[in-house]
């Protein structure tokens, strides 16, 4: 109660302030002025109602040591970790992980509590009345569209990471990897049908998390100009299955891989008719080898029936596979066959049939193949058996739609390089 006359004091201070302010502004509105500005109060301060906070967990430390050092209370903390190991092992979790939480400012009780699972979880616990109540939530992703655009001057690998375009270079191998033994696996042997100055123009959408790296990726679509010949590919789907189609709509699925090794593993690629290391004469050479690591898989270009599988002489272990159409294909030098690989199997396109080796006349790890036609060598390339479906009519539409989005996208960079980089290397060979 005796506090009461000083309130009423200052209530008609207040009042006087507000009395002396309208008798200002009402005479100078009588003698034709402006009033005068009304004078800011001072901004009010409020506590807020909560205050967030972050803790590490250190080396050599456990969580339970960690949820104590937030002043958490012991019933609150096993059930935060009995929450926690629904969805993780306790013991995967490592030094570095940070728990957030939010303390009332009221009480100084922790009000809420999350933890980043993995990259893309969240768990989240909030105080409810009965206790804590715990929701996983996924870390939100935006799509992110960039355009890679470059020459080849050595490899596919080196083009790519010396490409323009804004992706990451952690990225960039995958990519190659995509387009070797993803979109056109089928149609180029980027080991061996590359030259220096052939460009490409890849349109690549990644789905990017708040911390920059992505949680999924592809390669929307492609321009790659080879010696003078374009090749294209465009995602496109089709009953909820993604495909690569080239601009007419017709599949780039054929009845044979280009190589019979994953792009990744090879070290490189050779074809000639040459003088051989071990008998010491020239010999006619009617395949390809492929230098790569022992034990690398090796895997079936094509559908067939296993005709041999075993010791060919100086082709070392040696699996044939017989294809429809009269094809066959040779895979020499191998250091051991898969397991159920015999004479009678029958194998499916990119199931592995063996590991690279260095048996029979061989000076090291390589995989010597051969692709041939009743009994005649030729050039896998050459064959158009095609064994994918084409886009279907009722899709067509919709299919050119989204290829005429994505060619203006890919336009958007600049044309393809090739003819000048071709142009300028000859101007420079006739320099030299």
């Amino acid at each position: 109660m005796a506090r009461r006359p000083y309130r009423f004091l200052a209530l008609g201070a207040l009042c006087a302030f507000g009395a002396s302010l309208g008798v200002q502004r009402v005479t100078a509105r009588q003698e034709g002025r402006e009033p005068p500005p009304l004078p800011l109060l001072g901004t009010l301060y409020a506590a807020p109602a909560e205050v967030a906070h972050a803790d590490t967990l250190r080396k050599g430390e456990t969580l339970s040591e960690l949820l104590q050092r937030t002043r958490l209370d012991r019933e609150s903390s096993q059930a935060l970790l009995q929450e926690l190991a629904q969805v993780a092992d306790p013991r995967s979790i490592r030094p570095g992980l940070v728990v957030q939480y939010r303390l009332a400012t009221a009480d100084g009780r922790i009000r809420a509590m999350s933890t980043q699972v993995d990259a893309d979880r969240n768990l989240a616990f909030r105080r409810a009345a009965a206790g804590w109540t715990a929701k996983m939530e996924e870390v939100p992703v935006r799509a992110d569209t960039a355009v890679l655009a470059g020459t080849v001057s050595q490899s596919l690998y080196q083009a790519l990471m010396a490409a323009e375009g804004d992706v990451p270079r952690a990225e960039r191998q995958a990519v190659a990897d995509i387009l070797a033994d993803r979109v056109f696996a089928w149609k180029i042997d980027f080991s061996r049908d590359l030259r220096a100055g052939d460009s490409f123009r890849i349109l690549y959408e990644r789905m990017v998390r708040p911390d920059g790296t992505a949680r999924t990726s592809k390669v929307l679509a492609v321009q790659f100009d080879i010696s003078g010949t374009t090749h294209d590919a465009y995602l496109f789907t089709v009953d909820g299955a993604d495909d690569y189609y080239d601009g007419e709509g017709e599949s780039l699925r054929r009845a044979f891989l280009r190589a019979p090794l994953e792009f990744r593993r090879i070290s490189s690629a050779y074809s000639t008719g040459r003088f051989h290391p071990i008998l010491r004469r020239v010999r006619a050479h009617h395949g390809i080898d492929y230098a790569a690591s022992q034990g690398t898989p090796i895997r079936a270009v094509g559908d067939g029936v296993i005709q041999k599988a075993g010791w060919g002489g100086g082709y070392g272990n040696v699996v044939e596979i017989r294809h429809q159409r009269g094809y066959t294909s040779r895979y020499a030098h191998m250091r051991g066959f898969a397991s159920s690989i015999r004479s009678g199997t029958r194998v499916k396109q990119g199931q592995v049939i063996g590991y690279v080796g260095t048996t029979g006349l061989s000076t090291g790890p390589h995989l010597h193949y051969e692709f041939h036609m009743n009994g005649r060598p030729v050039n896998p390339s050459s064959i158009r058996y095609l064994t994918g479906d084409p886009v279907p009519g009722g899709a067509r539409g919709r299919f050119r739609a989204q290829r005429d989005a994505r060619i203006a996208a890919l336009d958007r960079s600049g044309p393809l390089l090739a003819a000048n980089a071709r142009r300028d290397t000859a101007q420079t060979t006739d320099r030299g």
